[in-house]
């Protein structure tokens, strides 16, 4: 594969066989084939035409949360969108690009005055991959607020959408099979102090159950309808169960944690283990939240 197909004032910036495990939460996966981190939509748009140029699938980087890539890495071209990540809040909507933070996006809204995105406080990674996968928990998801979105879409073409033609589910959207750009979303107006005091009520409560201080991909399975997959897992008898550098988590049982030394092969032997129980004590397959790279359906080149 030639370099050639990016442009000139590119080239420089691609990484050939660039190692993507410690960008990522979990600190697990090989290397990416070629690996451009984008600071503007005009590198978006060029990646995005050397990938086709290229005939390789494109994977877009977030902040490595809820992401497993595999131990022999990717095969194509990985896109970082970490260095487009402004905010700007106006009234009561907030324009933010996809590689910004997620907590960082609640804690702006929440000093600006911007009710709302506090229910989305102590969630990992970045707004474009919270809106891949429509992330959230018990108090909201993203979907909630967004008014309008504009990504590259899946034939590789610059578009703007707004909420009600986006389709989003349970953990995923469309958007997933794309390149989010930016978004804008909708809030109401709020009490800076009690936004600011609501949001870091939320995240302690999330400290406290989960293992924030490990190496996780955050929770590996999707939530049955109303059940809880931590629960079901604890109850099967899963938690401590290890498989190599992999281990359940004892603090939550719907995190897999890394160790230390543990590898994809390890973590997907112990996804296969932990469903295979579940399904013996109470009959339902989980269905993984964790995306699998190369495994995940990446934008078509």
């Amino acid at each position: 594969m030639s370099l050639n197909a990016f442009p000139p004032r590119l080239r420089e910036r691609v990484r050939v066989s660039e190692p993507l495990g410690q960008r990522t939460t979990l600190r697990i996966g090989g290397p990416a084939q070629y690996y451009v981190e984008a600071t503007s939509l005009r590198d978006v748009a060029d990646t995005v035409q050397a990938a086709r140029e290229l005939g390789l699938p494109l994977f877009v980087l977030g902040g490595g949360s809820n992401l497993l890539i595999a131990d022999e890495g990717v095969a194509g071209v990985v896109l970082s969108l970490h260095g487009m990540k402004k905010i700007n809040v106006f009234g009561h909507k907030v324009q933010v690009q996809a590689g910004a933070n997620l907590n960082t996006l609640v804690n702006r809204c929440s000093v600006e005055g911007l009710a709302g995105p506090q229910s989305l406080a102590g969630i990992p990674g970045t707004v474009g991959g919270a809106l891949a996968m429509n992330a959230g928990g018990r108090y909201g998801e993203i979907a909630d607020y967004v008014e309008r979105v504009i990504w590259i879409n899946p034939e590789g073409e610059l578009q703007s959408l707004y909420r009600e033609e986006i389709q989003f589910g349970y953990r995923i959207s469309e958007l997933r099979h794309g390149v989010v750009i930016e978004a804008v979303l909708q809030g109401q107006p709020g009490e800076r102090a009690e936004l600011i005091a609501r949001a870091r009520e939320i995240l302690q409560q999330k400290l406290a159950a989960q293992p924030y201080s490990e190496f996780s991909a955050g929770c590996t399975f999707k939530n049955p309808i109303g059940q809880s997959a931590g629960r079901m897992i604890d109850l099967a008898g899963c938690k401590g169960l290890r498989v190599g550098g992999a281990v359940v988590s004892d603090r939550h049982g719907n995190f897999i944690v890394n160790t230390g030394e543990a590898r994809a092969s390890d973590v997907l032997e112990l996804m296969g283990l932990v469903t295979r129980r579940v399904f013996e004590v109470h009959g339902i397959e989980l269905q993984p939240e964790v995306q699998l790279w190369p495994g995940r359906k990446a934008l078509a080149a």
